[in-house]
């Protein structure tokens, strides 16, 4: 018997629920409330029964159609509470990127998974918001446009011409981008491609460029280019040549804090006696590092490497000479 295509989500719910009202209906019934052909019902209805499994019965006294299991549900609409909960939280999460890249097109996604619940599943968010709630981060500004024309290059292996302005030095340049990949490292959104300029793989913070722009030139994406290779041991967004063993000492105030997350997939913990946690990384830059020990204050101290030690106490006698009298 050859099986019909996958119809509609909303027509299938219909039928199931005429079906499940126990009012016997065929063919020729529901096509007129779907206004649809009888044809295209027949077909619906071997769907269901073919490939959904549905326990369907044709009563010949009473001319239509019934359940022979009761219990049945239609498979893509058996939500559970945890399913639902998973749905109002992302609809919260899409929140965050109001006036952010891709909103409408979250916007409308969501909806059309909405729309396709029949109406005997109802996803009530102003009641679920007084349980959950999603509260959002810092959100870059990031130039709608610009971002667009990022992304279509990326997936159509176009060359850009980008005006980038590169923060540690204050300047701003003229870069001819191959853009290989696009990735988001904690809040920020980077752009990875091979710049002209430079003659190398180098990763652009997409909230720096300041104007982008099609040349007309394609290229072709390296076929051993892999992302994961390319950031390797970099601790965040920022990656080095180098290769060193850090190792951390938390105190005991901190110790559970530092190890209930996973900064780094090479981080090893230990607790001690003492109550303190010692952390050991192996990253390939130091930057990124020394900014995130300083943001544990007094309750983090580097043991090692010694380059490290050096990073972080210059660090901070700039930062107490900023509050000596006077200053």
């Amino acid at each position: 018997m050859q099986l019909a295509s996958r119809p509609p989500l909303a027509r299938l719910s219909h039928i199931d629920q005429a079906i499940r009202a126990g009012g016997w209906p065929n063919a020729c019934t529901l096509a007129a409330q779907l206004e649809v052909s009888p044809r295209t019902v027949q077909r619906d209805l071997l769907f269901l029964r073919d490939r959904l499994r549905a326990p369907l019965e044709f009563d010949p006294a009473r001319n239509g159609y019934r359940y022979t299991d009761a219990t049945y549900q239609l498979p893509f609409f058996r939500l559970t509470e945890g399913e639902l909960v998973a749905l109002f939280l992302a609809e919260r999460l899409l929140r965050q990127y109001r006036g952010a890249p891709f909103e409408e097109e979250l916007r409308r996604a969501f909806a059309k998974i909405t729309a396709a619940l029949p109406d005997a599943v109802s996803l009530d968010l102003g009641g679920v918001a007084a349980a959950l709630s999603v509260t959002p981060t810092a959100v870059p500004e990031q130039d709608v446009a610009t971002w667009r024309l990022l992304c279509e290059a990326v997936l159509r292996q176009r060359r850009l011409e980008l005006d980038y302005w590169t923060a540690s030095r204050d300047e701003l340049a003229r870069r001819e981008v191959d853009p290989y990949h696009l990735t988001r490292i904690d809040q920020d959104w980077y752009l990875i491609g091979y710049c002209h300029r430079r003659r190398d793989v180098r990763m652009f913070a997409v909230v720096r460029v300041r104007s982008a722009r099609a040349t007309g030139a394609t290229f072709a994406r390296p076929a051993d280019f892999r992302v994961e290779s390319y950031l390797g041991d970099s601790f965040r967004a920022v990656r080095g040549d180098g290769r060193y063993r850090v190792e951390l000492r938390f105190a005991p105030a901190a110790a559970g804090r530092a190890a209930e997350k996973v900064w780094h997939r090479s981080q090893t913990t230990q607790r001690l006696a003492d109550g303190s946690l010692r952390l050991r990384l192996e990253v390939s830059d130091l930057r990124e590092v020394k900014r995130w020990v300083l943001g544990w204050g007094a309750e983090c101290t580097v043991l090692r490497p010694a380059e490290l030690r050096r990073m972080v106490k210059e660090e901070l006698q700039r930062c107490l000479q900023n509050y000596e009298a006077g200053s």
